[in-house]
């Protein structure tokens, strides 16, 4: 059974993120861990520019600083539940900016980075010289993230979230489906040589692609395929916004884990609570 290594969700959100409801604290999810499995909980709140924290009426909140606020409040909600916490963040960066939202220096207060390669109509101003209704465009876009994110070097262990998928594009399986083998290849071995790890996300199961017999995605599963083939490590990232999101995600990731076969030599050392010692 691969169930007992895969107690952990690695990507959660918090009223620290501005898509997430005001009433989601880290102690919200608290509840949910035992039906669910859940022993290890990392909170990836995103990262955003200071200008559109401004924009969305948070101009005194800092880009890093309001996510460290919350170490203090895990290590709380961790002394009273018994449910273990790590601080992780979620990060973008796009071509039109030119670098990521946090630089290596700013990441080594986190216990590990997620990259997002795949929010491109999440922000659509961002890519206002592309054509986003071709389904061609996005692909090439969401492959050429995905490069960008590899290239990053950070002192802390990163990984990459929802992995090539699409997210929001009314062409998910044709996105997805026109990525060669020879591509995919191509982009896992490069993040298995950084050592990166693929997340085994909700996208799984969203509507957005056909379904097979177990309520997961074929289109996406044979992306995973071949990160496992590459030799890529993997983690759960249920990426609830809200306890009515975490609660009944996990069960069916842990069958795409099943059905492609992974067992705890593929997890990621973070998503087994092992962190890397940080430099004095």
């Amino acid at each position: 059974m691969i169930h007992p290594f895969l107690f952990s969700d690695l990507h959660v959100h918090t009223n620290k993120s501005l898509c997430a409801p005001r009433s989601t604290e880290p102690g919200s999810y608290v509840p949910c861990c035992e039906p669910e499995g859940i022993r290890l909980i990392g909170i990836s709140d995103h990262v955003y520019p200071e200008d559109m924290l401004t924009r969305y009426g948070y101009p005194d909140d800092k880009r890093v600083g309001r996510l460290l606020e919350l170490r203090p409040v895990l290590r709380e909600a961790e002394a009273q539940s018994g449910i273990r916490f790590l601080l992780g963040c979620e990060i973008d960066y796009f071509p039109c900016v030119g670098h990521p939202y946090i630089s290596p220096e700013e990441s080594a207060d986190f216990d590990y980075v997620l990259f997002a390669s795949s929010h491109i109509l999440n922000y659509p101003n961002m890519y206002t010289e592309y054509d986003l209704h071709n389904p061609d465009v996005l692909r090439r876009l969401t492959i050429d993230r995905f490069v960008a994110a590899c290239k990053l070097d950070y002192p802390v262990p990163m990984g990459i979230c929802h992995p090539l998928y699409p997210i929001c594009s009314p062409f998910q399986a044709e996105i997805i489906d026109g990525i060669s083998d020879a591509t995919l290849n191509e982009l896992f071995s490069m993040a298995a040589e950084k050592q990166i790890s693929m997340e085994i996300h909700a996208c799984l199961f969203r509507r957005d692609t056909p379904l097979n017999q177990h309520g997961l995605s074929d289109h996406y599963l044979r992306i995973l395929a071949a990160a496992r083939d590459c030799g890529c490590k993997f983690h759960l990232g249920s990426d609830a916004h809200d306890p009515t999101a975490f609660l009944g995600s996990h069960d069916r990731l842990r069958k795409a884990a099943e059905l492609l076969g992974l067992t705890e030599a593929h997890i990621w050392d973070v998503a087994k609570g092992l962190l890397p010692a940080k430099a004095n």
